[in-house]
């Protein structure tokens, strides 16, 4: 089946929303978070010694999440799809060779919409802003650095803290993952799948059947750092499962 054509803004502004493959986490660390703003901040540029001649585009707002991401972006001379590619590749090969990995780190083409006027383009960035405080990851947008909430002179963070009106309705990631385990439950799920009663005995059974239980607790939402965090087995070795 051809895939449906992206709808084009008269505006040449879009919202972009770009997730993990099999919603695994694209930033496992501060180092994964700084290259990707890094490569924001240098694809806004007319010249890269590394990227090559980059076409200028303005960059509205961000938002990182660990499995996903938000764009606000108005495109210049290049397209959205050339700005995204020059944004979002040489990011896939510093994660893949980061973590001794290959293939896809992202989830199918990126999705985006149109944001045609003022009005919109205001709603949008304050959804995107507000992303931590929605998914509950901050209790203040001032303790969340992976965005473009730094950025904002203050007398704006207010109006950008105002909530969205009901019924509004932004691009937003695909929900059919699995919801992410406490770190309670993963700990039961490990001693029910493998009859262990700690980590430690759980450890002392083949290293086979240790990979094995990992790579059944990622498909059941845990995440790489949670997994590495429980067990002291290397994000790199979990992140390639």
């Amino acid at each position: 089946m051809a895939r449906k054509a992206r709808v084009r803004a008269q505006s040449g502004v879009y919202h972009v929303v770009i997730q993990g493959v099999r919603h695994r986490d694209l930033f496992l660390d501060e180092e994964d978070y700084a290259q990707f703003t890094e490569l924001l901040e240098r694809t806004t540029k007319t010249e890269d010694e590394e990227l090559g001649t980059v076409v200028n585009y303005e960059l509205i707002g961000y938002c990182l999440m660990s499995d996903h991401l938000h764009l606000l972006l108005k495109e210049g001379e290049e397209d959205v799809s050339k700005v995204v590619s020059r944004i979002v590749t040489p990011y896939s090969h510093y994660f893949n060779n980061k973590y001794d990995r290959d293939g896809a780190i992202y989830r199918a083409r990126f999705a985006s919409e149109p944001v045609e006027d003022a009005e919109r383009q205001d709603i949008v960035l304050r959804y995107i802003l507000q992303t931590p405080l929605r998914l509950k990851r901050v209790d203040s947008l001032d303790d969340y650095p992976y965005s473009s909430w730094q950025r904002e002179p203050e007398e704006r963070r207010q109006q950008l803290l105002v909530p969205l009106p009901k019924g509004t309705t932004c691009l937003s990631p695909r929900k059919n993952a699995p919801p992410r385990p406490s770190d309670k439950q993963v700990l039961l799920m490990i001693y029910q799948m493998t009859g262990a009663s700690s980590i430690s005995e759980f450890m002392l059974q083949p290293y086979a059947n240790c990979l094995s239980t990992l790579t059944d607790l990622r498909r059941r939402g845990a995440s790489v750092r949670q997994l590495e965090r429980l067990t002291g087995i290397g994000r790199g070795v979990i992140q390639r499962l």
